[in-house]
């Protein structure tokens, strides 16, 4: 790309980091970024490659937007980064124009309906957040309207007018979040348009999305990962594999076809409920879902003198534990894949596993935020 693209936010927003560099140039610079922390955990190991995104805009498939009242006006939009203030806002480039007109919509109707703004200090008011859902392959729209409370007398008339300027809405759902918390939302849901859910995909594989269903933001850019993941794991058909912190289960579900059988350990109960489900649509049989932790589990196995084939990591950005790569090493398991979201704790990671004799056989980066400051990296890793 020749040009650098322009956004009114970018200055406050924080988000989009690198936006005043070329997408080329942001590609570099991540890269860099692994290797010098590749280069001051001692690992002596050079990255090379990094997947560029398959769009640099319009990626993301779900838009979390904030309400606030100030001075008598309605502030809708984004958080600045590291604080707890709404920009007020009417696009973001980073999602579809579908998503944006939903978004803007939205807003001008409870503007037109003086729906009353939640305010945190007081906890008082009704509206706090919305959220907004695209399935990019199956085109499906879930709008979540978060409220304080149960009681959303125009709820009905809200409904009606955005579904009138958006008739390709397929569902829409009140969440109600009464908590004094920053996590956007509560337990209680009640559906006021459609099934309640949608569906999309990754490559082949079919997923039911709920309100808190976890689904990757760019998912064009996680099939590419997920498809070097299968690649590099190299199955003949009799491995055992086990899949940690497998969340819904969207690895296992790759490897299943080329594997005799999968194990995806997960220690949250609603992900391995999302997964059973998520499997059961795709008629996949030979993965077992465990919910237990996944350090727990191997320690026990090893007991047993259980060895396995292949394990699979999919830490959160806080990485993995020393105690889980120890537990690794007791089964003994002669290939691992770490997939990583935080370069950080990846190279600390990294270090823990070369202590124990595993050696470095390739690493690979995939860009799935554009212009932010994140990186998705694969390793490939066997025992020495």
């Amino acid at each position: 790309m020749d040009n650098m693209i322009k956004c009114k936010y970018s200055g406050i927003c924080g988000s989009c980091k690198l936006l005043n560099h070329k997408y080329e140039e942001t590609l570099a610079i991540k890269l860099n970024n692994v290797n010098n922390l590749l280069k001051k955990a001692d690992i002596n190991y050079k990255v090379k490659e990094i997947v560029a995104s398959p769009d640099i805009t319009a990626f993301r498939n779900k838009m979390i937007i904030g309400f606030k009242k100030l001075k008598g006006k309605i502030i809708a939009g984004f958080y600045e980064e590291g604080t707890h203030r709404i920009i007020d806002m009417d696009y973001c480039l980073m999602h579809t124009q579908t998503q944006n007109k939903v978004f803007k919509d939205f807003v001008e109707i409870v503007k037109r309906m003086h729906i009353d703004i939640y305010d945190e200090d007081r906890r008082t008011g009704v509206l706090r957040y919305l959220l907004i859902r695209e399935g990019f392959k199956t085109n499906e729209i879930m709008v979540v309207i978060v409220t304080a409370s149960d009681i959303f007398p125009a709820r009905a008339n809200l409904v009606k007018s955005l579904r009138e300027l958006n008739p390709n809405i397929t569902t829409i759902i009140q969440n109600i979040n009464p908590r004094k918390t920053s996590i956007v939302l509560g337990d209680k849901i009640r559906v006021l348009y459609g099934k309640g859910y949608i569906y999309d995909y990754i490559g082949k594989i079919k997923f039911k999305l709920g309100p808190k269903s976890f689904f990757q933001v760019n998912p064009k850019q996680a099939l590419n990962i997920y498809n070097e993941v299968k690649e590099i794991a190299r199955l003949s058909g009799n491995e055992i594999v086990i899949d940690a912190y497998s969340g819904v289960s969207t690895i296992s579900a790759f490897l299943a076809s080329d594997a005799k059988e999968v194990i995806a350990i997960e220690n949250n109960k609603e992900a391995c409920l999302a997964a059973i489900q998520n499997l059961k649509d795709n008629d996949i049989k030979n993965v077992e879902i465990v919910n237990d932790d996944a350090t727990l589990f191997l320690n026990n196995v090893a007991k047993y003198k259980e060895q396995y084939d292949l394990i699979v990591l999919d830490p959160p950005r806080t990485g993995t534990t020393k105690e889980f790569i120890k537990s690794v090493n007791r089964v003994n398991a002669k290939k691992v894949i770490y997939v990583s979201c935080g370069p950080d704790t990846l190279a600390r990671d990294l270090k823990d596993f070369i202590e124990l004799g595993y050696k470095i056989k390739s690493i690979k980066c995939f860009d799935m935020f554009c212009f932010s400051d994140h990186i998705e990296t694969v390793v490939q890793m066997i025992k020495s």
